[in-house]
């Protein structure tokens, strides 16, 4: 598919240029300052694993567990005057707040935002009288509340104030859910290893597996047996049938799981588990991003998207042409770039967010990636987090922004 779109789209711009006698790209006569930029076209059946794990950051979770249509989410929030009033939030890169922690780990978030309503208390000379004037330490409602009486600090608390609440009710969905275990577990199947950075046997992660069963919701269960599948690449039919069982999975769930096979995952194991679980993607991905549980910072999240490995490579131009073939000679040293990755840190002088944030200036040419059947939240940071990391400049695009609700519903569809 991947080929078709992309001679498509290689002739619909031949096509465009010759009409279009203004044009140029980057490498060609007069145009040297930036050479010629390499687009990769990448399917999502390729990753069909990253869209079911779950993603602790704020924009993710706020895309997994809250409702949300498009980009506007609803809640109750208290008014001034105590009584709880209905506000609607559009959450966007207009938002320079939620542009600058929509990548971050859920638990940094919250801890970000408290800090700053602490470091604004305690910067204000008014302010920090109504703490010394208090008697004991104020929670962080009522530091909120009290900034809120400074004009200059108004619209800054409204925004953390905002945020603040959205990340608490993610995390109390979270727990309301009980995702803690079922989080760890796929981390454990998504990686191949455990906290420690052990490899499970496989039978304690089959009854691992049976006993968190109990209590889930049905998407939830069949989410988690996708991952256990796609890992495993592919299960024993006694053990499918152990866990649609433990399940209690209708014959439709049954369906959706076993629809896994039109987007080519192997359901059925070829050959007996060995004694230890291994995972499909644990390997390539520790070859490409020397990642493991040992080097992320919170153990739950420390599965990592197969794009980034693919994006790692493709920048230190690396990335195979046998895996991923071009329908056209690719630029020679075409990511080559000077200038700095783009920085996230806020000026912790201002109560602005965004105004530390510079437009980085890259030369070299330009990596595009096109996920074509929906790019996951996951995998755009990656982009951002490959970009800062190699000071090279990545474009990424997709036909649209995928939720695990969707991912489950067009699987269950086909």
């Amino acid at each position: 598919m991947c080929e078709d779109i992309a001679r498509s789209f290689h002739d619909q711009m031949n096509e465009f240029v010759a009409k279009s006698p203004n044009w140029w790209y980057n490498g060609g006569q007069g145009h040297t300052d930036r050479d010629r930029g390499v687009m990769l076209l990448v399917d999502r059946c390729d990753d069909p694993l990253t869209p079911l794990v779950h993603e602790l950051t704020y924009a993710a979770m706020v895309n997994d567990l809250l409702p949300i249509e498009g980009e506007k989410i609803t809640y109750e929030m208290e008014n001034n005057s105590g009584k709880k009033e209905k506000r609607d939030v559009l959450l966007n890169d207009n938002d320079a707040l939620w542009k600058d922690i929509k990548g971050q780990h859920i638990a940094d978030v919250i801890d970000n935002l408290s800090n700053t309503i602490r470091d604004l208390m305690s910067n204000n000379a008014g302010a920090s009288a109504l703490t010394e004037n208090s008697g004991a330490s104020l929670s962080l409602s009522e530091m909120t509340s009290a900034l809120k009486q400074y004009p200059e600090f108004r619209e800054t608390m409204a925004k953390v104030g905002q945020h603040m609440y959205i990340a608490h009710e993610c995390m109390s969905e979270f727990n309301k859910q009980g995702l803690l275990e079922l989080c760890e577990l796929e981390q454990t199947m998504a990686t191949g290893v455990d906290a420690e950075g052990k490899a499970p046997k496989a039978k304690k992660l089959m009854d691992d597996l049976i006993d968190v069963m109990v209590g889930l919701s049905k998407d939830q269960a069949v989410r988690l047996i996708m991952i256990y599948i796609i890992s495993q690449q592919g299960i024993k039919e006694e053990d499918r049938k152990n866990l649609f069982s433990a399940a209690g999975l209708s014959e439709e769930e049954k369906n959706a799981i076993l629809n896994l096979e039109k987007i080519g995952v192997t359901l059925a194991q070829a050959k007996a588990p060995s004694r230890s679980f291994t995972s499909l993607f644990r390997s390539a991905k520790l070859k490409a991003t020397g990642t493991n549980a040992k080097d992320s910072k919170y153990a739950i999240s420390r599965y990592v998207c197969n794009l980034k490995g693919v994006l790692e490579e493709l920048t230190k131009d690396k990335l195979s042409i046998d895996d991923y073939p071009s329908i056209l000679p690719l630029p020679v040293g075409s990511t080559n770039v000077a200038g700095s990755a783009r920085s996230v840190r806020r000026d912790k002088a201002n109560t602005k967010w965004g105004n530390s944030r510079s437009t980085p200036k890259f030369t070299g040419g330009r990596n595009i990636v096109f996920v074509a059947g929906g790019i996951c939240h996951s995998e755009m940071r990656s982009c951002e987090e490959v970009m800062a990391e190699s000071g090279k400049e990545i474009v990424y695009g997709s036909t649209h922004i995928l939720k695990p609700r969707e991912f489950l519903d067009s699987v269950k569809g086909l």
